[in-house]
C-alpha cells in the first residue's frame, strides 16, 4: 500500500484522534487541520467557521472531515459554521484534486428532526455531488473516553437516572473498529455512491447502554422511563440562559427518534472490516 498524505479535521476530537492514530499506524502521513497545534505530528491551522487558506491542502491526497462545532445550537449558526464550512473545505479539496471523506452520523436520515442530523444531511448532499465519500458513524464507544458515550457516562453516575427513549435502539461501533474501517476508505476502497453507515447492524436498547455505563463505574442505578417532550423543552430553555448541560437538547431527538437501520451495512464485511456487536466490557481503555 502506498503512503498517502491525509489531512484530518477535528484530529484532536474523539473520533478524529482514533482516525489519525489508525491512519498513522497504517503508514500514511497525517496532517492535523485544527485551530490548536497537537502535541506532535504535522499541523496546519484550520477553523471550520472561517475561510481556509488557499494553500491549506497543498500536497494532500485525502481529506477526512471529522470536525463539527457543537458549541453552536441555533439552526442559522449551525448552517453558517458547520454546513457552509464543510462546503468551503470541499470546494478547496476539489480544486486540489484531493479525495474527500466526510464523517457523518447515523442521525442523518430522511425525516430527522435533529438540527445536527439535518446539518449532516445538507453536507452529505454537497459531498456526494462532488463524488466524495460519506460515512455515517453509529454511537462510537471504547478506547479513551470521549464523544456522546462520555457525556452519557456522566449521567450514569446518579443513583436514579431518568431515561428517555429507553426502548429505542441505537446502532453502535467500537472506536477501534470505526478507525480501522475509515482507514480502508482512506486507502481507496470501493464504496457506493451514497452514504454508508458504519455501525454494527444489531441495535442496542438505550436503557441497556446506560446500565452498561453505570456498571463500568461500579454502580447499579434505578432507571426510570420518562416522557421526552418536557425534558426537551426544559433543556432548550436551559441552553438559552445559557447553562452547561451533560448533553445537548438536540441530542434528545436523536435518542428518541434514532435511525431505523444501518445503510449499506454489507459494505464492511466485503472490505474485511470487523464491526463487533456492542460489548459493555469494551467501554473503556481496558477493553479496547
Amino acid at each position: 500500500m502506498n503512503a498517502l498524505a491525509v489531512a484530518i479535521t477535528g484530529s484532536q476530537g474523539y473520533v478524529g484522534r482514533h482516525v489519525a492514530r489508525a491512519a498513522t499506524e497504517a503508514g500514511h502521513d497525517v496532517v492535523a487541520l485544527d485551530r490548536r497545534q497537537p502535541p506532535g505530528g504535522a499541523w496546519r491551522y484550520y477553523e471550520l467557521g472561517g475561510r481556509p487558506d488557499s494553500r491549506l491542502l497543498q500536497g494532500i491526497d485525502v481529506v477526512v472531515h471529522c470536525a463539527y462545532d457543537m458549541s453552536v445550537t441555533r439552526a442559522a449558526d449551525i448552517a453558517r459554521v458547520n454546513v457552509a464550512g464543510t462546503q468551503r473545505l470541499l470546494a478547496l479539496a476539489a480544486s486540489c484534486d484531493a479525495r474527500f471523506c466526510f464523517i457523518s452520523s447515523m442521525s442523518a436520515y430522511a425525516g430527522t428532526r435533529q438540527l445536527y442530523g439535518r446539518a449532516k444531511l445538507a453536507s452529505e448532499r454537497e459531498v456526494l455531488l462532488r463524488q466524495g465519500q460519506v460515512v455515517r458513524l453509529g454511537l462510537v464507544y471504547g478506547g479513551e473516553p470521549g464523544g456522546m458515550v462520555q457525556a452519557l457516562g456522566r449521567l450514569a453516575r446518579f443513583p436514579v437516572i431518568p431515561v428517555i427513549g429507553g426502548s429505542r435502539r441505537q446502532f453502535t461501533v467500537h472506536a477501534h473498529d470505526m478507525a480501522s474501517a475509515v482507514v480502508k476508505v482512506i486507502a481507496g476502497a470501493a464504496m457506493p455512491d451514497d452514504a454508508v453507515g458504519l455501525a454494527h447492524p444489531a441495535g442496542v436498547r438505550f436503557a441497556d447502554i446506560i446500565r452498561a455505563l453505570a456498571a463500568e463505574q461500579g454502580r447499579q442505578p434505578t432507571v426510570v422511563p420518562v416522557a421526552w417532550p418536557p425534558v426537551y423543552v426544559a433543556m432548550r430553555a436551559a441552553e438559552r440562559l445559557p447553562l452547561r448541560l451533560p448533553i445537548r437538547a438536540d441530542s434528545v431527538l436523536g435518542l428518541v427518534r434514532p435511525a431505523t437501520h444501518v445503510p449499506h451495512a454489507d459494505v464492511w464485511p466485503r472490505l474485511g472490516a470487523r464491526l463487533r456487536p456492542f460489548d459493555a466490557s469494551a467501554l473503556g481503555p481496558a477493553g479496547a
